[in-house]
Formats: C-alpha cells, sequence, structure tokens
C-alpha cells in the first residue's frame, strides 16, 4: 500500500506542476496576444502617417514644379 501511495503522491505532483506550467503559459499568451494588439495598432498608425508624409512630399514637390514654371 505504501508504493500506491507514493505513486498516487507523485501523479500529484506531476498535475499540480503541470497546472501550474499550464496557468503560466495561459498568463504569457494572453500578454502575447495583447503586445500583438498594441503593435498591429501601432504599425497602422505608423503606415498611416507614413502615408501623409508621402502625399505632404508629392505636394511641396508639385508646388516646387509650379513655381519653377513662373
Amino acid at each position: 500500500m505504501t508504493k500506491l501511495n507514493e505513486q498516487l503522491s507523485t501523479l500529484k505532483e506531476s498535475i499540480q506542476e503541470l497546472k501550474d506550467e499550464y496557468i503560466k503559459i495561459k498568463q504569457e499568451n494572453e500578454l502575447l496576444k495583447r503586445q500583438q494588439g498594441n503593435l498591429v495598432s501601432e504599425k497602422a498608425e505608423l503606415v498611416r502617417k507614413n502615408e501623409a508624409a508621402k502625399d505632404k512630399v508629392a505636394s511641396i514637390l508639385e508646388r516646387i514644379k509650379n513655381l519653377e514654371f513662373i
């Protein structure tokens, strides 16, 4: 009976370790998902700003070209 109790105790410990590791991984996964969402938003904002800057440069270049013909 002692051997069986030892095996059960070892099994319980293993299950608890797996449970703890699962919780840790789940929390890490949630953090990574939030970080990914933030990075996607940041990328979208940077793309928008980049497009606005391109438009502004194109507008400035167009005005410069128009000044050359005056």
